[in-house]
């Protein structure tokens, strides 16, 4: 505020603000203390190591549903089982500003564009960042209580399609997009993380708005009208959550942004990181596995969650498993992506994985 003519004549000198009570007014001394202290917090989280990340795979039943078909054969020859399960293929992260992670070493440039806001106990406006990266066969194998007649994360590859170059003028260059995600990688986790697939910073102005779907949004408009998560239980709803654009019963799929309204903490989280999965997909060609509702989600942090379905309602509950999904105090969340496949697990495989058992 200005001080006045007769303010400066007077000689009067500007006060600190004081409350009723006569105290100094410290709301915002009170504000940066707060910011301080979370800085604080954020910096000291603890980070995932690459056998930190890979002990939270979780490989119980309910995650792997694994089936024996029958036999498989080499030629006339029965030579192994034919086994169905669900493998771990990726892990993705949603956290609260640009250049954060839950792994250790792992280090995004920040974009330009203000920090998001993440998902906290009350919010439901949220935004996130996004990283994805593909699990490898290894990862799989540090995993607690693997099984022994198992498939591996490879087994589920399929080849993804081309980049799509059709919005770069509009909406960024995918090109760029693919050469940071190359440069981005945490060289300490080659062993359990493969390659990095997506990061939303190189990303931003796409991940912000949505703007390569919004270019062809002719092809997806009129299936998310009925993609509200209140219209569930209808029988629109019903065919609506069949089809691509919805996530089943979180909602649509398109645009694929970083912003969703009206979603709790959890369920934005696991829907944020499908999200991201499908731009990597679809939209990059960097994830060599498909992204739709066969697919099956875990919680890797903050806690270490049984498996349920992509679009599935309502999540793990502490009523409902002994393993249930858990709001972020810090507004981070780690997920492993499963995906179901078919192998031929052989005999030898077995014998040998017999062997140890018995040794131990």
């Amino acid at each position: 505020m200005r001080e006045t003519n007769s303010m400066k004549s007077a000689g009067t000198k500007k006060r600190p603000r004081r409350g009723s009570h006569g105290r100094p007014h410290v709301a915002g001394a009170a504000a940066i203390a707060a910011l301080l202290a979370f800085s604080v917090r954020a910096a000291t989280a603890a980070a995932l190591g690459p056998l930190d990340l890979a002990g939270r795979i979780s490989a119980d039943p309910a995650c792997t549903r694994s089936q024996v078909l029958g036999l498989c054969w080499c030629g006339a020859t029965p030579c192994g089982y034919l086994v169905r399960m669900y493998v771990p293929v990726a892990f993705v992260e949603t956290v609260r500003s640009g250049a954060d992670s839950l792994l250790l070493g792992a280090r995004f440039a920040a974009p330009a564009a203000a920090d998001t806001v993440s998902s906290s106990q009350s919010a439901l406006d949220n935004t996130a960042e996004a990283h994805a990266w593909l699990l490898s066969d290894a990862a799989w194998l540090m995993a607690k209580g693997v099984p022994c007649m198992r498939c591996q994360p490879s087994d589920a590859r399929s080849p993804p399609p081309a980049p799509s170059t059709v919005a770069d003028l509009a909406c960024g260059s995918t090109s760029a997009v693919l050469a940071a995600l190359a440069s981005s990688a945490a060289s300490s986790f080659t062993s359990v993380l493969t390659a990095l697939v997506y990061a939303s910073e190189p990303d931003a102005v796409n991940w912000r708005t949505g703007c390569r779907d919004l270019v062809c949004a002719q092809d997806w408009l009129a299936q998310v009208a009925a993609c509200t998560p209140g219209a569930a239980g209808s029988e629109q709803s019903a065919i609506a959550i069949a089809t691509p654009a919805c996530i089943g019963q979180w909602g649509a799929l398109y645009p694929r942004q970083m912003r969703d309204l009206g979603t709790a903490p959890v369920v934005y989280s696991a829907k944020t990181a499908y999200r991201a999965l499908s731009v990597a997909r679809d939209q990059l060609g960097t994830l060599a596995f498909p992204v739709d509702l066969a697919g099956r989600l875990q919680q890797a942090y903050p806690v270490i969650s049984t498996c349920f379905g992509v679009g599935e309602q309502p999540l793990p509950s502490v009523q409902s498993s002994g393993q249930p999904v858990q709001i972020s105090a810090d507004g981070r969340y780690g997920w492993f992506y499963w995906r179901p496949v078919s192998c031929c697990v052989g005999f030898d495989s077995l014998a040998h994985c017999g062997a140890g058992a018995a040794s131990r």
